[in-house]
Order: C-alpha cells, then sequence, then structure tokens
C-alpha cells in the first residue's frame, strides 16, 4: 500500500517538475525573442564606460600644466625659474627653527635673494620695495585640535618680510602672502614649505618689473617658525606694525609633495574673498566639501591660517599640496621630489587670483558686499561650478517634491511591485555593506592593515570590486524571481526607490544649510528619466501626446536607447563621486600611514561610496536584462552562495596579490612608501616625594606612526627586550613618553615600545629644573591652594608636563589662564640661541578640590628638553639604527621605513 502512494507521489513530483523545466524553457524563449531586454553585450559596453570614466577621472586629477620659461615682459609665472632657489634652500638639509640650517644658511639665502630682486629693479619707475627682519617673542594657547591642546611661550622666532607697492607712502590696504621656511626636525622642507617661499620669491620678481598691478600693497611673509607650532606668523600678526593694513591674507602650505594644491579653507565668512579664487584662478582645484569638512572643526588644520584667523582676525585663504603626502615630514621631502608643473599651476593660480584682489572694489569696501554662502566645486578639474546656496535649496527641494510625487503615485497605482522593490533595494544595499564588512575584516586577518598603501588600486580591488559585484549578482538573482512580464515595471520602481533615498539623503543636507549636498543633487538628475516615463504613460497636451508616448515607447522598446539614456543622465552624478572618490584616497591613504586608527572602514567607504552610486543606479538595466536563470534557483541559499563565492574569490585574487607584494611598503629611490616611525633615546631621571632618586636610566623609544603597530618595525619585532609601555606614575597621562608635542591622543598602546640601553648620553648642559617659591593660601571657598615658580633650564625646545594629584586642578599660570580648572597641562617652550640653550620662568597655580589637609608635595613636572638640532642631536645608537635601515630598505619592503629620531634630556619631580 505505502509503496503505491510513494510510486504515485514520486509520479506527481516528475510531472511537477517537467513542468515547470517546460514553463523555464518557454520563457527562455520568450527572453531570447524579446528585443526590448539588454544582451551581454551591453553590459560588457556599460563595463568598458564606467573604466574609462574611473581612468579618466584619475588622469584629469593627476594632470598637470608644462614648466614653463620666464616670457620677455616679465608677465609670466616661471616654475624654471623658481625651481633653481627651491633647489638650493631644500639642499642646506634639515632647518629646524633655531638651528644654524634655519636661521642663518635659509634665512640670510632668502635675504640675499629679495636684495639681489630689490637692487635689479631699483630703477622701475613708482616701485617701492621695503624689505623688514623680525624677531619676537611671546605667548599662546592653541585649543584642542589634532593635539590635545597646549600653552606656548617662543623667544627670538625670526621672519623675513617684503612689501610692494607703488608710492611714496605705504597703503592702508594690503594683503598678505605667507610661508615657512623652518622644516620639521628630520625633514629638508622641500615642499613643506620652501616650495611656497620659492612661488613667493617668483612673484616678488613679476610684481617689481609690473609695480602697476599693485592697486594695492602686498605684503610676502617669509617666517622662520611654523613646524614649533605657528610661533613666527603669531609674532608676526601680534607685533608687526604692518600688520594693522592687512585686509585678507592668502597661506601657502602643502602636507603633501606636489600635485594640484587644493584650496581647503576660506574665510572667516567673507564670501568675497573665495570669490576672488573661483572667478581668477587658472586652474581652480576647489570644492565646498573640503571647506565645509574644515570649518565644521571635524578635520582642524593646523596651518597658520589659524593664527591669522584667531589672532589676527582677518579672512584668508589656505592652499596646500595634499598629493604624494608620503613625504611630509621625512627625509623624502626634498625639492628633486616635487612632481612637475606643480608649481607652475600653483603660481599660475596664486598669481592670477591676487592680481584679481588687487583690482577688485572688495578690499576697499568688503561690507558692502553681501556674504552669500555659495555651492562651489570643480567639476572634474575641468571647469568650476558655482551658485549660491539659496539657489541650491530651491533646485534641491523641487527635484525632492518631484520625486516624492513620482514615488507617491508609484506607490498608489502599483503599491505591490513598488513595495517589493523597496525590498529588493533594502536587501542590496545590506548586501553590499555586509560583503564590506566581510571584507575590512577579512583583509585584516589575513593581511593586516594598510594593503593598498603604495598601491592605491588595490583598495579598488578589495573593496570596489567585491561591492559591485555582490550588489549586481543580488539585484539579478532577485530579478530572476519575478514574471519577465512585470520587470520593466519593477525596474522603473527600482530607479524611483534609489532616487527616493538619495533625495531623503538631500533633504537632510538641506534642512541643515550643508553646500556639500551638490553632489547628492547631482545624482538625482536622473529624475529626468523617470519624468519622461511618467508622461510617457500618462500623456498630457500637445507636448506629451507625442513626445512623451515616443519616449516611452523607445525606451521599452529599444535597449540601445535604453542603455544610453541611463549612463547619459547618471553621468555627472556618478562621475563627480568616482572624482571625488579618487580625490579622498590620493589625499588620505597616505595620511593613514600616520594614524593609528584602523584606517579599512576609512578607505572601504571611500571606495563603497562610488561603487555604490554606481550599482544602485543601474538597478533599473539589471531589471530589464536577460535573466535566463530558473525561478528556482534565485533563493536565499544561492544569495548566500553568491555572496561567499564572491569574497572568497576576491580574497584569492588579494593573496595572489599579496604573493608578489608581501608588505604595504616599497622603496624606490624616486617614489618611496615608507613605514612612519618616531625614535627617542632618553636619559630619563626621576625622584619621588623625598627628593630621592628613583629611576636613572637611559631607554629608547619605538613609535609607529600607522595602525600596523611598533611591532611591525623588524628589528622591533626581533628584539625580545622591547616591551609595551609600564607608566612609572599613575597619574600621568604621557606614560613619561617624552612627547615634543601632547600627540598621546593619536596612539594606542600597540603603537609604542621601549626597551632600555647601555649607551649614557653625556649632554654638555643636563636639563635642570628648579623649584623658585612655593606660596600656600586659601580661596574664597575655604580650599587651599599652591602657588609655584619654576625656572627650567634646557634646549631651545622644552616640553613641560604638569601633572597635580587627583584632589588637585590647575588654576592659573604665567604663560595663560585657563577657561576653567585643568586636571594637566601640557605646556612648550622655544627659543632661538646660538648655543641652544635657554632659561625659561614660570607660575602654576594649583587648587585643592577637597577640604582635606594639603599634600605636601602635590605637584608632578615633567620636563623634556629636545635636542632637535646641533652635534648632540642623534646619538651613536641612533646613527647605527638609521644606518642599518638605509642599508636594508633597498632590498626589503619590509625594511622600507623613515624614521623621524633625537636625543631627549628627561626629568621628573615632585613639589
Amino acid at each position: 500500500m505505502s509503496t503505491g502512494i510513494r510510486r504515485r507521489h514520486e509520479q506527481k513530483q516528475n510531472l511537477l517538475e517537467k513542468k515547470e523545466n517546460r514553463e523555464n524553457r518557454e520563457i527562455d524563449g520568450d527572453l531570447e525573442k524579446d528585443a526590448s531586454l539588454l544582451r551581454p553585450l551591453h553590459w560588457k559596453i556599460i563595463a568598458v564606460y564606467y573604466l574609462l570614466l574611473i581612468f579618466g577621472a584619475s588622469f584629469l586629477h593627476k594632470c598637470l600644466p608644462e614648466p614653463k620659461d620666464p616670457n620677455q615682459e616679465e608677465t609670466q609665472f616661471s616654475e624654471k625659474r623658481a625651481v633653481g632657489i627651491l633647489q638650493e634652500l631644500s639642499d642646506y638639509g634639515w632647518k629646524p627653527a633655531g638651528s644654524y640650517n634655519c636661521e642663518e644658511l635659509t634665512r640670510n639665502r632668502i635675504l640675499k635673494e629679495l636684495n639681489d630682486i630689490r637692487k635689479a629693479n631699483e630703477n622701475v619707475n613708482g616701485l617701492r620695495f621695503d624689505v623688514d627682519t623680525q624677531y619676537v617673542s611671546g605667548c599662546f594657547d592653541i585649543p584642542a585640535h589634532d593635539t590635545e591642546g597646549m600653552n606656548i611661550c617662543y623667544r627670538n622666532v625670526s621672519n623675513v618680510v617684503a612689501r610692494l607697492g607703488t608710492g611714496d607712502k605705504k597703503d592702508q590696504i594690503s594683503v598678505l602672502l605667507n610661508c615657512h621656511y623652518d622644516s620639521w626636525p628630520t625633514s629638508n622642507a622641500g615642499s613643506d614649505d620652501l616650495s611656497s617661499c620659492a612661488l613667493m620669491l617668483e612673484l616678488i620678481r613679476l610684481y617689481s618689473e609690473n609695480p602697476h598691478l599693485l592697486n594695492h600693497d602686498v605684503i610676502f611673509l617669509f617666517n622662520g617658525a611654523e613646524e614649533s607650532s605657528l610661533l613666527a606668523a603669531h609674532g608676526f600678526i601680534t607685533q608687526h606694525s604692518w600688520r594693522h593694513e592687512i585686509r585678507a591674507f592668502i597661506n601657502l602650505e602643502a602636507s603633501g609633495s606636489g600635485g594640484r594644491e587644493l584650496l581647503f579653507q576660506a574665510g572667516p565668512a567673507n564670501q568675497w574673498l573665495l570669490n576672488s579664487y573661483l572667478e581668477a584662478a587658472v586652474h581652480p582645484h576647489c570644492s565646498v566639501i573640503g571647506q565645509e569638512v574644515f570649518q565644521s572643526g571635524v578635520y582642524p588644520g593646523d596651518t597658520d591660517f589659524r593664527i591669522f584667523r584667531d589672532h589676527g582676525r582677518v579672512p584668508g585663504l589656505d592652499l596646500a599640496f595634499v598629493q604624494n603626502g608620503y613625504w611630509w615630514h621625512t627625509e623624502f621631502d626634498t625639492a628633486e621630489r616635487i612632481t612637475k608643473g606643480s608649481l607652475q599651476r600653483a603660481g599660475e593660480n596664486v598669481y592670477s587670483t591676487l592680481n584679481h584682489l588687487l583690482n577688485s572694489p572688495y578690499l576697499e569696501n568688503p561690507a558692502e558686499y553681501a556674504d552669500r554662502k555659495t555651492v562651489f566645486f570643480d567639476f572634474l578639474g575641468l571647469f568650476v561650478v558655482i551658485y549660491p546656496l539659496s539657489f541650491a535649496h530651491f533646485i534641491n527641494l523641487t527635484a525632492i517634491l518631484v520625486i516624492f510625487g513620482l514615488v507617491s503615485h508609484r506607490f498608489y497605482t502599483k503599491s505591490f511591485l513598488t513595495f517589493l522593490a523597496l525590498r529588493d533595494y533594502i536587501l542590496t544595499v545590506l548586501t553590499i555593506a555586509l560583503v564590506l564588512k566581510a571584507m575590512t575584516f577579512m583583509s585584516l586577518f589575513t593581511y593586516g592593515a594598510l594593503r593598498w598603501y603604495t598601491r592605491h588600486w588595490l583598495a579598488l580591488v578589495a573593496y570596489g570590486l567585491p561591492s559591485v559585484w555582490a550588489g549586481l549578482s543580488v539585484q539579478g538573482l532577485l530579478c530572476a524571481r519575478l514574471d519577465p512580464k512585470i520587470r520593466g515595471d519593477y525596474g522603473s520602481a527600482l530607479d524611483l526607490i534609489h532616487l527616493t533615498v538619495v533625495s531623503g539623503i538631500l533633504l537632510i543636507f538641506t534642512y541643515y544649510d550643508i553646500a556639500s549636498g551638490f553632489l547628492f543633487a547631482l545624482l538625482l538628475i536622473p529624475v529626468v528619466k523617470s519624468l519622461a516615463s511618467y508622461f510617457g504613460a500618462f500623456p498630457s497636451e500637445f507636448f506629451f501626446n507625442y513626445l512623451g508616448p515616443l519616449i516611452i515607447q523607445n525606451l521599452s522598446a529599444c535597449p540601445h536607447l535604453n542603455t544610453l539614456l541611463t549612463l547619459l543622465v547618471s553621468l555627472p552624478g556618478c562621475a563627480m563621486a568616482i572624482y571625488t572618490t579618487e580625490m579622498l584616497l590620493s589625499i588620505f591613504i597616505p595620511i593613514m600611514g600616520r594614524s593609528s586608527y584602523n584606517p579599512e572602514p576609512v578607505v572601504s567607504f571611500f571606495v563603497a561610496f562610488s561603487a555604490s552610486c554606481i550599482v544602485l543606479s543601474l538597478g533599473g538595466l539589471v531589471a530589464k536584462s536577460q535573466n535566463s536563470r530558473p525561478r528556482n534557483e534565485a533563493g536565499l541559499l544561492e544569495i548566500i552562495y553568491n555572496l561567499l563565492g564572491v569574497v572568497l574569490v576576491t580574497l584569492t585574487i588579494l593573496y595572489v596579490f599579496a604573493s608578489f607584494w608581501p608588505s604595504p611598503y616599497r622603496f624606490d629611490e624616486k617614489y618611496p612608501t615608507a613605514k612612519r616611525t618616531q625614535f627617542f633615546h632618553v636619559n630619563q631621571m626621576f625622584y619621588d616625594r623625598n627628593n630621592q632618586l628613583t629611576v636613572n636610566e637611559t631607554r629608547f623609544y619605538a613609535i609607529s606612526r600607522d595602525y600596523r603597530g611598533a611591532e611591525d618595525i623588524p628589528f622591533v619585532k626581533s628584539d625580545p627586550e622591547y616591551t609595551g609601555l609600564q607608566c612609572h606614575h599613575e597619574n600621568n597621562p604621557w606614560c613619561e613618553v617624552p612627547f615634543l608635542f601632547p600627540t598621546k591622543g593619536r596612539l594606542n598602546d600597540r603603537n609604542i615600545r621601549v626597551r632600555t640601553v647601555d649607551e649614557r648620553l653625556n649632554f654638555k648642559h643636563p636639563v635642570k629644573i628648579l623649584g623658585i617659591s612655593k606660596k600656600h593660601g586659601v580661596e574664597s571657598d575655604g580650599k587651599g591652594n599652591i602657588e609655584y615658580s619654576f625656572s627650567v633650564i634646557g634646549t631651545g625646545q622644552i616640553s613641560v608636563y604638569i601633572i597635580p594629584d587627583s584632589t588637585w586642578v590647575i588654576t592659573n599660570t604665567s604663560v595663560t589662564v585657563p577657561n576653567e580648572p585643568q586636571e594637566n597641562m601640557f605646556l612648550y617652550f622655544t627659543c632661538s640661541t646660538p648655543n641652544n640653550i635657554c632659561e625659561w620662568m614660570f607660575k602654576i597655580t594649583i587648587k585643592k578640590t577637597t577640604q582635606t589637609p594639603s599634600d605636601e608635595k602635590p605637584l608632578l613636572v615633567g620636563i623634556s628638553s629636545h635636542h632637535l638640532h646641533g652635534p648632540e642631536m642623534q646619538s651613536q645608537s641612533i646613527k647605527n639604527m638609521i644606518s642599518k635601515i638605509k642599508e636594508n630598505r633597498i632590498h626589503s619592503p619590509e625594511w622600507t621605513v623613515t624614521a623621524s629620531a633625537w636625543n631627549v634630556d628627561q626629568v621628573y619631580k615632585y613639589f
């Protein structure tokens, strides 16, 4: 009995399977005959189209003009002439503020060049050419930005200033241009910032030959202490007699080595200043995205722009070279590595902007020009688009209302199909996010961070390829589950859902007055295709009675036209998304080499943004493509298998690449991409509360600046004597690491290793800290306070760490008055003297936070005296280490390390 039932059931199942297979074959036959569906050829064309878009955006992003010779009329900026003085200044070697290379060689060479230009043009009719030198001292504080904030005092830092104008008397209106000629302690400063100084010297030559262009005075500031925390700019803008006439400034900086300079800050307010650049720059490269990011404080800049803005109350522009950031603040920042054409491009932009500004009415009556906020960006570097934010709001809201109207009508007329499209859209987005999460995790697990550090295209392989592959394949599987007769309407609904999501994002940007929403506005241009479909389906009078049906008929029947129109309307949005991603990757990938945070989510997001824009804009075409996959092979299990296949294939490809390039770093004399490290050789002397010397050791600190950590440094990994940090003082937030600036927040425990060494440093002038006086008092609330007077003797660069016990807070200092009581404080003292020895006197007041009896010695003070130049800068141990690095990195990528290293004398005492 049971056997007969089983046999009949099997026969029934076989009949059902045959029927389903017959239906599938019929569907396949119908699909083959349906001329309106996209064939594989169309998708090949789409793939080639987007590849050309990617390569085109990359080419335009890196495109630079040819360097030019001076013309006979001396009206043309010449990189070929400017690079001569640049090379000479770069060849002076490391030049930190206060060093012989900075104060004597570099400064005097700039002075000589200025005097030579002045002498050569002394007979030019109407030219007024003044040169001044300044040595300044002062104190100020820098709020927390990329450091934890600190208070600074400086003494005898140098500035060289030139002022050009016409007539006998100085104009009451002037524009300031600024560069700095000092360097990071272990850098030649070829790009940062001698390239800007060479640019300014070339501009001085041009204006000296053409004084008729000087409708107002131009002040050229060559400042000698920027890397020491913006000191010389502060001295000029707060103390120099010429500061009062300055109406605007242009700050020239570098966080990379050449490439297209980027306008990344403007203001505060004074839109007329930004307009001068947008209207006049020959090769503009700017985006309101950069301005809003920097001005929001999310990624604050720490250039001299901050000083002129905050202490001079002057509006300005901040221009910087941002490409090739691998060499910033390293031994590789030399003049010969600056990309040819970079100086020509920047020079022409600054020259034309300055000429426009000097001839505009803005400077004389800036208050008359309304401070309108604008949307601005350069489209693929070809031209600048600029329009008022109010007009942007009108366009945005119009597009949003149109899209919401279309999608509402779609939900009303075809609710089931639209909800189905919404579900599948969400599933596609979740799929892309899940694949990205899996890839970021597997990349770290199998290889470690920064796989793409040298070869940026590996980021596209690691994150772009799986995003596009997973998104399109899941869309294809979901479409295969649908009846072919409804796939056309389903595809239109999918396009509308995508536009609705983008318009929702744009609505948020519009509500908060964020001009960067222009990028999402461009992604809404495909709404014209949806409108054409809508009016084709629901024609009205004359125009739509004829044109509308024709459009919808051709779109439905002709896959060539459908494909072409989809690519055309999505071109502006997708092109800008790809261009923005290219720009962000070229800027941020080198920055990831000096960030201790996991870089994979950041880079994957940049890549996924463009990939998602492409995939989600193609959803309608996927639905209207040939898809012969049977419905029973398009279930959840097939989607999971597909995603696993995407991840495994991508990982396999990356594994093959990893076998060729096992290290993310590469040493090439022309284009090195090295691991950034910091080394301190430190004498440490720690005293207890009884003034007994408890620690008297010499230690070697090894610090990795990137996420791969200190264990990634070859000789640290192989040396068991290197250990993690163990703080001697429990309440010391800096854990006795001799930081030059308060940058502990940039580092994790994995980034620092330390070991004791035998080589004791014998300094000619050891660091000293003396407690001059200690006065007890009582506050108005009955709580005790103590006022200390200290004397510190050390090198020209001294870091001071003020650390009260847990029941005390810092309420006042002679350097600055805190806005509120501080649990600890970082002070930085710097001066310029021939023997590199300075003495500082300062006062600290601390207050008891409880009514309990006062401790006898509640204040811990640490002093790190940094030897940043001179014969005592580097010990023999440091020299041997650097020699070993240079010898090995030629042959081994793992040894491709660049080291900032110097000696430090450190003392901690209780008072």
